[in-house]
Protein backbone atom coordinates (compact mmCIF):
# COMPACT_ATOMS: atom_id res chain seq x y z
CA UNK A 1 0.00 0.00 0.00
CA UNK A 2 1.43 3.79 -0.88
CA UNK A 3 1.68 6.68 0.65
CA UNK A 4 -1.33 8.22 -1.05
CA UNK A 5 -3.30 5.41 -0.21
CA UNK A 6 -2.50 5.30 3.72
CA UNK A 7 -2.87 8.72 3.53
CA UNK A 8 -6.33 8.59 1.72
CA UNK A 9 -7.62 5.86 4.36
CA UNK A 10 -6.30 7.82 7.22
CA UNK A 11 -8.88 11.04 5.60
CA UNK A 12 -11.51 9.01 5.38
CA UNK A 13 -11.22 7.40 9.01
CA UNK A 14 -11.21 10.89 10.17
CA UNK A 15 -14.66 11.96 8.27
CA UNK A 16 -16.26 8.84 9.53
CA UNK A 17 -15.11 9.55 13.42
CA UNK A 18 -14.85 13.50 13.18
CA UNK A 19 -17.95 13.67 11.10
CA UNK A 20 -20.18 11.10 10.56
CA UNK A 21 -20.25 9.62 13.98
CA UNK A 22 -19.28 12.58 16.36
CA UNK A 23 -22.60 14.75 14.80
CA UNK A 24 -24.44 11.04 14.27
CA UNK A 25 -24.93 12.21 11.25
CA UNK A 26 -24.77 8.44 10.70
CA UNK A 27 -26.56 6.75 14.15
CA UNK A 28 -25.57 3.24 12.74
CA UNK A 29 -22.42 3.91 10.80
CA UNK A 30 -20.21 3.35 14.05
CA UNK A 31 -21.66 -0.48 14.24
CA UNK A 32 -21.08 -1.00 10.96
CA UNK A 33 -17.55 -0.13 10.85
CA UNK A 34 -16.79 -1.78 14.54
CA UNK A 35 -18.42 -4.92 13.61
CA UNK A 36 -16.35 -4.91 10.43
CA UNK A 37 -19.19 -4.93 7.99
CA UNK A 38 -17.16 -1.75 5.91
CA UNK A 39 -14.81 -2.57 3.53
CA UNK A 40 -12.86 -0.08 1.77
CA UNK A 41 -10.45 -0.37 -0.68
CA UNK A 42 -8.26 3.08 -2.78
CA UNK A 43 -8.81 2.91 -6.26
CA UNK A 44 -6.04 5.01 -8.44
CA UNK A 45 -8.64 5.09 -11.53
CA UNK A 46 -11.55 4.97 -12.66
CA UNK A 47 -11.45 2.07 -14.88
CA UNK A 48 -10.92 0.05 -11.72
CA UNK A 49 -13.84 0.93 -10.50
CA UNK A 50 -16.44 -2.03 -12.02
CA UNK A 51 -13.75 -4.98 -11.26
CA UNK A 52 -13.36 -3.57 -7.99
CA UNK A 53 -16.90 -3.89 -7.33
CA UNK A 54 -17.05 -7.29 -9.16
CA UNK A 55 -14.33 -8.41 -5.99
CA UNK A 56 -16.90 -7.17 -3.52
CA UNK A 57 -19.76 -8.55 -4.57
CA UNK A 58 -17.59 -11.55 -4.07
CA UNK A 59 -17.26 -11.51 -0.46
CA UNK A 60 -19.68 -13.21 1.36
CA UNK A 61 -22.56 -11.52 2.34
CA UNK A 62 -22.38 -11.75 5.79
CA UNK A 63 -19.24 -9.62 5.55
CA UNK A 64 -19.76 -6.42 4.36
CA UNK A 65 -22.51 -4.50 4.70
CA UNK A 66 -21.00 -1.01 2.99
CA UNK A 67 -18.06 -0.91 0.86
CA UNK A 68 -16.22 2.56 0.12
CA UNK A 69 -14.14 3.11 -3.18
CA UNK A 70 -12.16 5.63 -2.78
CA UNK A 71 -10.11 7.72 -5.75
CA UNK A 72 -7.53 9.92 -4.48
CA UNK A 73 -6.24 10.57 -7.36
CA UNK A 74 -9.87 11.64 -9.18
CA UNK A 75 -9.61 15.85 -9.49
CA UNK A 76 -11.28 17.50 -6.48
CA UNK A 77 -11.64 21.65 -8.40
CA UNK A 78 -14.99 22.18 -7.66
CA UNK A 79 -18.42 21.80 -8.26
CA UNK A 80 -17.60 20.60 -12.03
CA UNK A 81 -15.48 18.02 -10.84
CA UNK A 82 -18.70 16.95 -8.13
CA UNK A 83 -20.79 16.85 -11.19
CA UNK A 84 -18.27 14.96 -13.77
CA UNK A 85 -17.92 12.10 -10.80
CA UNK A 86 -21.57 11.72 -10.25
CA UNK A 87 -22.36 11.20 -14.06
CA UNK A 88 -19.44 8.73 -13.87
CA UNK A 89 -21.01 7.04 -10.35
CA UNK A 90 -23.97 6.88 -12.78
CA UNK A 91 -22.34 4.93 -15.56
CA UNK A 92 -21.28 2.53 -13.42
CA UNK A 93 -24.37 1.91 -11.64
CA UNK A 94 -25.57 1.49 -15.11
CA UNK A 95 -23.16 -1.13 -16.06
CA UNK A 96 -23.43 -2.48 -12.97
CA UNK A 97 -27.12 -3.14 -12.92
CA UNK A 98 -26.90 -4.15 -16.54
CA UNK A 99 -24.43 -7.01 -15.22
CA UNK A 100 -26.96 -8.15 -13.27
CA UNK A 101 -30.25 -7.98 -15.19
CA UNK A 102 -31.38 -5.28 -13.20
CA UNK A 103 -30.85 -6.53 -10.03
CA UNK A 104 -27.20 -5.95 -8.94
CA UNK A 105 -26.34 -6.80 -5.50
CA UNK A 106 -25.17 -3.44 -3.85
CA UNK A 107 -26.45 0.15 -4.97
CA UNK A 108 -23.82 2.77 -5.73
CA UNK A 109 -23.79 6.37 -4.81
CA UNK A 110 -21.13 9.39 -5.42
CA UNK A 111 -19.47 11.16 -2.35
CA UNK A 112 -17.06 13.97 -3.27
CA UNK A 113 -15.60 17.21 -1.47
CA UNK A 114 -16.95 19.35 -4.60
CA UNK A 115 -20.76 18.65 -3.87
CA UNK A 116 -23.08 21.71 -3.57
CA UNK A 117 -24.29 22.90 -0.10
CA UNK A 118 -27.64 23.13 -0.67
CA UNK A 119 -29.85 23.13 2.59
CA UNK A 120 -33.10 24.02 1.21
CA UNK A 121 -34.68 20.87 2.76
CA UNK A 122 -33.60 17.57 4.04
CA UNK A 123 -33.43 15.63 0.82
CA UNK A 124 -31.47 18.29 -0.48
CA UNK A 125 -29.01 18.66 2.52
CA UNK A 126 -28.00 14.54 1.66
CA UNK A 127 -25.21 15.90 -0.77
CA UNK A 128 -23.70 18.10 1.66
CA UNK A 129 -23.17 15.33 4.39
CA UNK A 130 -21.72 13.32 1.33
CA UNK A 131 -19.01 15.43 1.02
CA UNK A 132 -16.02 13.01 2.01
CA UNK A 133 -12.39 14.16 1.79
CA UNK A 134 -11.85 12.18 -1.33
CA UNK A 135 -13.93 11.30 -4.50
CA UNK A 136 -15.48 7.63 -3.28
CA UNK A 137 -18.12 5.45 -4.40
CA UNK A 138 -20.45 4.14 -1.58
CA UNK A 139 -21.79 0.24 -2.38
CA UNK A 140 -24.65 -0.43 -0.10
CA UNK A 141 -26.39 -4.03 -0.01
CA UNK A 142 -29.62 -3.61 -2.19
CA UNK A 143 -31.21 -6.46 0.07
CA UNK A 144 -31.14 -4.24 3.13
CA UNK A 145 -32.17 -1.52 1.24
CA UNK A 146 -35.15 -3.88 -0.06
CA UNK A 147 -35.72 -4.53 3.61
CA UNK A 148 -36.15 -0.92 4.47
CA UNK A 149 -38.45 -0.48 1.33
CA UNK A 150 -40.81 -2.71 3.07
CA UNK A 151 -41.85 -0.38 5.45
CA UNK A 152 -43.93 1.19 3.07
CA UNK A 153 -45.75 -1.72 1.43
CA UNK A 154 -48.80 -1.16 3.77
CA UNK A 155 -49.83 -2.46 7.02
CA UNK A 156 -47.37 -2.54 10.14
CA UNK A 157 -44.07 -3.53 9.67
CA UNK A 158 -41.03 -3.73 11.90
CA UNK A 159 -37.17 -3.16 10.51
CA UNK A 160 -34.14 -4.58 12.94
CA UNK A 161 -32.39 -0.92 12.40
CA UNK A 162 -29.57 -2.10 14.14
CA UNK A 163 -28.57 -4.30 11.20
CA UNK A 164 -28.72 -0.97 9.00
CA UNK A 165 -26.00 1.61 8.50
CA UNK A 166 -27.07 5.46 8.35
CA UNK A 167 -24.98 5.03 4.70
CA UNK A 168 -27.65 2.50 3.36
CA UNK A 169 -30.29 4.64 4.41
CA UNK A 170 -28.64 7.55 2.73
CA UNK A 171 -28.12 5.55 -0.17
CA UNK A 172 -32.34 4.96 -1.05
CA UNK A 173 -34.16 6.73 -4.00
CA UNK A 174 -37.28 6.92 -2.73
CA UNK A 175 -38.34 8.88 0.43
CA UNK A 176 -39.07 6.05 2.93
CA UNK A 177 -40.25 6.40 6.64
CA UNK A 178 -36.88 5.49 7.95
CA UNK A 179 -35.09 7.53 5.13
CA UNK A 180 -36.99 10.93 6.10
CA UNK A 181 -36.78 10.61 9.81
CA UNK A 182 -33.03 10.27 9.34
CA UNK A 183 -32.49 12.86 6.60
CA UNK A 184 -34.56 15.82 8.67
CA UNK A 185 -32.56 14.27 11.79
CA UNK A 186 -29.82 15.55 10.10
CA UNK A 187 -31.18 18.89 8.54
CA UNK A 188 -31.74 19.43 12.41
CA UNK A 189 -28.18 18.53 13.52
CA UNK A 190 -26.62 20.48 10.68
CA UNK A 191 -28.69 23.70 11.31
CA UNK A 192 -27.94 23.20 15.34
CA UNK A 193 -24.34 23.05 14.62
CA UNK A 194 -24.18 25.63 12.31
CA UNK A 195 -23.80 25.11 8.73
CA UNK A 196 -20.55 27.23 8.53
CA UNK A 197 -19.15 25.42 11.37
CA UNK A 198 -19.41 22.14 9.72
CA UNK A 199 -18.70 23.40 6.41
CA UNK A 200 -15.28 24.48 8.16
CA UNK A 201 -15.06 20.77 9.47
CA UNK A 202 -15.27 19.40 6.18
CA UNK A 203 -13.01 21.47 4.82
CA UNK A 204 -10.31 20.72 7.27
CA UNK A 205 -10.92 16.91 6.45
CA UNK A 206 -10.70 16.82 2.54
CA UNK A 207 -7.61 16.36 0.56
CA UNK A 208 -5.56 19.25 -0.48
CA UNK A 209 -3.99 19.03 -3.45
CA UNK A 210 -0.70 21.11 -4.04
Amino acid sequence: MTTTDLQALARNDRYLREFVEALRMCPYAKTCRETGKLHRRVLRSRAAAVPAIAEVEALPESEVEVALLIFPDDPVDGEASARSFEAFCAGVRDDVQAQHGGDPPFYCVAFHPDLPRDLLDANRAVRFIRRSPDPTLQLVRASTLRSVRGENAGGSRCVDVSRLSLEEALALVSPLTLAERITQANLATLRREGPDRVEALLTSLRRHDP
